[in-house]
């Protein structure tokens, strides 16, 4: 018995699902990218190729990466409290750094490119900070090299004991040899 989608015409009806199924997932995308807009931004800053657009897109980067590295050392059990609230407060710099964005790309060129000068400087600062933040919550979740180094100078020490023990009871077991008799 041969389906519906094999019959003439059939690979028109699964041409239909394939373009729905694509046309709701670009719609879901856009919803959830329009979603994340930060507030008091212009909404086409999340693509367009502005200075200010790149710095706001920049600032907020970083500081979803660092949110991001936290929550993933959060999830292997590291105290990351603090982190958190490093990273919050990076956040509301961010904030900051966006609303000066806004005021200076409404300036007149020249102006504007001396402000969006100073604002670069924030936002490396910003993106250092986060960094650190992240470099932080990275250094939580790696091994412990120093309880590992302990334990090897622990066993470095057990095993030179047995050697200079096995070397006294060697010393004990040969008899000495003396002269003039053999």
């Amino acid at each position: 018995m041969a389906s519906s989608l094999y019959r003439p015409g059939g690979t028109l009806l699964a041409v239909e699902i394939a373009l729905v199924i694509v046309a709701g997932t670009a719609a879901g995308f856009l919803v959830w990218r329009l979603r994340r807009r930060h507030s008091g931004v212009p909404r086409g800053w999340q693509t367009a190729q502005s200075a200010a657009a790149d710095l706001h897109r920049r600032v907020h980067r970083c500081i979803d990466r660092a949110r991001r590295d936290v929550a993933h050392a959060g999830a292997r059990d590291a105290p990351v409290d603090k982190l958190i609230a490093f990273v919050d407060d990076l956040e509301l710099q961010a904030r900051s750094v966006d609303t000066q964005l806004v005021a200076a790309s409404r300036l007149p060129s020249s102006a504007r490119e001396r402000a969006l000068r100073e604002l670069r400087y924030r936002v490396v600062e910003v993106e250092k900070l986060a960094t650190r933040v992240s470099d932080v919550a990275a250094e939580l979740t790696g091994p412990v090299l120093g309880a590992a180094d302990a334990g090897l100078a622990d066993l470095r020490l057990r095993l030179d004991a047995l050697d200079q023990a096995r070397e006294e009871a060697h010393g004990i077991s040969k008899p000495e040899e003396r002269p003039g008799t053999a």
